[in-house]
């Protein structure tokens, strides 16, 4: 196994492990269901990526983990920014993007069935709902009108997070399309950029709620109007 594969994948699961110990120390009672499910989803993204990256270290193809994963990780990023949205239009867009999640799914793997395979296409399908759903909460939070600063939200930063990883990871796998033999020290340059963007994004926004957050330092109970269901 390369040394460049070995130095990113301890990079890459100590980052998704510093993001789920940050969810657990910050997490509270009092917090909204998409933040506690955002913590579920760092624990889910680091179970699943242990598990690909042991049966790296044995030489078996693990890619069906990766498949079977994403559309659970598309779900939960979906819904998690639906319940975030404050306007209708928005959450109309995101339960439309949930049902067609299982139907292009269908669709895709009926077209192409192999799931022990690297799916390129289902791959850029749930990156594409992934970005329009990061695209559309960016845009809702832009046109509210609350006295809270766009930086201040803390699912802000898991949405411009999810933006570049959605647009560096479409940009790679289209690149793919076209040219087969990518050479993989490329793919792993885009891949740890990619990550650190999406994962540090987790991290802020839990530094950021806990912060927001007047009970977790002992203060007043009243809470701020972006813990708001």
């Amino acid at each position: 196994m390369p040394l460049l594969y070995i130095i990113f994948a301890y990079y890459y699961l100590g980052l998704l492990l510093s993001c789920f110990l940050t969810g657990c120390l910050f997490v509270r009672k009092s917090w909204s269901l998409e933040y506690k499910l955002l913590v579920i989803l760092s624990g889910l993204t680091l179970l699943a990526e242990t598990g690909a990256y042991l049966y790296a270290t044995l030489r078996i193809d693990g890619h069906w983990v990766h498949n079977l994963f994403a559309p659970v990780e598309c779900v939960f990023i979906l819904y998690i920014l639906h319940r975030a949205s404050m306007r209708p239009a928005i959450k109309r867009l995101n339960i439309v993007l949930l049902v067609i999640l299982p139907a292009g799914i269908g669709v895709i793997y009926g077209l192409h069935p192999a799931v022990l395979r690297i799916g390129e296409f289902a791959a850029l399908f749930y990156l594409f709902l992934e970005l329009t759903a990061a695209c559309s909460f960016l845009i809702d939070l832009v046109l509210n009108k609350s006295d809270t600063p766009v930086g201040r939200q803390p699912l802000f930063w898991m949405a411009a997070g999810m933006l570049f990883y959605c647009s560096i990871f479409s940009m790679e796998l289209t690149v793919m399309s076209f040219i087969k033999k990518i050479p993989w020290q490329y793919s792993v340059s885009y891949a740890i950029v990619a990550n650190t963007f999406m994962y540090t994004g987790f991290i802020t926004c839990f530094i950021c709620l806990h912060r927001a957050n007047p009970a977790s330092r002992g203060d007043s109970p009243t809470y701020p109007e972006v813990l708001r269901p």
